[in-house]
């Protein structure tokens, strides 16, 4: 599920990347020059979002995490620590470095840097930390720009408004937002899915038709994952029904692999049919790529 909030949050950013930028930096001079690459051989993990950026006329790098819950084994600004210094390294330029918190209650003891000095040592390490809950997101609204849309169902409601009202006016103003259809589906499946995170998703369905979201390719995403464990459990039911558990779970994790929803609906026909598990597996092992059966031999 995290990867799916990850996937969205950075296809806002490369559809909507000089809004953003501009909201992350709170300057109005901004132009997104270049994406730069986000894998870094030298540290284990892999940045959010990297850009290089014209502020007021100097030219930075724009480095923003975008984190749904507080970082767990490694604290979030030792993290920073060894993402800026690589960026630094490479690009030996300023390097402009934001957390954004999704979670309501994420980030609040995130100190936003780390420094220490001792003789002729010292070091400093500077981030900022945006909490979209700490953002009032009426003004939000106000300001039409449809790659922070999806972002003001977590933040700050006018004075009085419960959530649900709240909800309602983010997709109202996005519905209302001058954009093509294909776009305004990525907003408002973003909108479900970042509000998921305080929100139920029943109520989320009942103020988002899905008809509204067909179009984005990150619901279609969505969806395909949703039939495609439908179907693989359905798949083991089945096999489960009819043959030895031990033996059909030396299976479950050949299937779990497979992404191709038809090939899971082949072999669920197949479970239904096969009249022992010798036949089933070789009904498993003809249909997939080479290379996999090799690697399976």
């Amino acid at each position: 599920m995290a990867q799916d909030y990850d996937n969205i949050g950075k296809k806002l950013w490369a559809d909507h990347a000089e809004e953003l930028s501009r909201f992350v930096l709170d300057e109005d001079d901004v132009e997104v020059l270049a994406d730069l690459g986000t894998e870094q051989q030298i540290i284990e993990r892999e940045t959010d979002i990297v850009k290089r950026v014209r502020v007021n006329n100097q030219e930075v790098v724009l480095h923003v995490e975008l984190q749904l819950r507080d970082s767990t084994n490694t604290p979030m600004w030792a993290r920073n620590a060894q993402y800026q210094g690589y960026l630094v390294g490479k690009y030996q330029m300023p390097v402009y470095s934001n957390v954004i918190y999704f979670h309501p209650n994420a980030g609040r003891n995130d100190p936003g840097g780390y420094t220490y000095t001792w003789n002729d040592y010292e070091h400093t390490n500077r981030y900022k930390v945006i909490r979209l809950i700490e953002i009032e997101g009426q003004s939000v609204l106000e300001m039409q720009a449809p790659g922070i849309l999806p972002l003001t169902p977590l933040m700050k409601p006018p004075a009085g408004m419960d959530l649900k009202r709240w909800v309602q006016e983010c997709v109202n103003t996005t519905m209302a937002i001058s954009v093509n259809q294909r776009t305004q589906a990525d907003l408002l499946y973003g909108i479900y899915l970042f509000g998921s995170v305080v929100i139920d998703a029943t109520l989320l369905e009942q103020l988002i038709p899905e008809e509204l979201m067909r179009e984005s390719e990150g619901y279609q995403r969505q969806m395909e994952k949703a039939a495609r464990a439908t179907t693989l459990k359905n798949t083991l039911t089945v096999l489960n029904r009819k043959f030895p558990a031990e033996a059909v779970n030396a299976l479950a994790r050949e299937m779990q692999n497979i992404d191709d929803l038809q090939r899971l609906e082949q072999l669920l026909i197949a479970a239904a049919e096969a009249r022992n598990l010798d036949t089933f597996t070789q009904m498993l092992h003809e249909s997939e790529p080479v290379g996999r059966q090799q690697a399976v031999n």
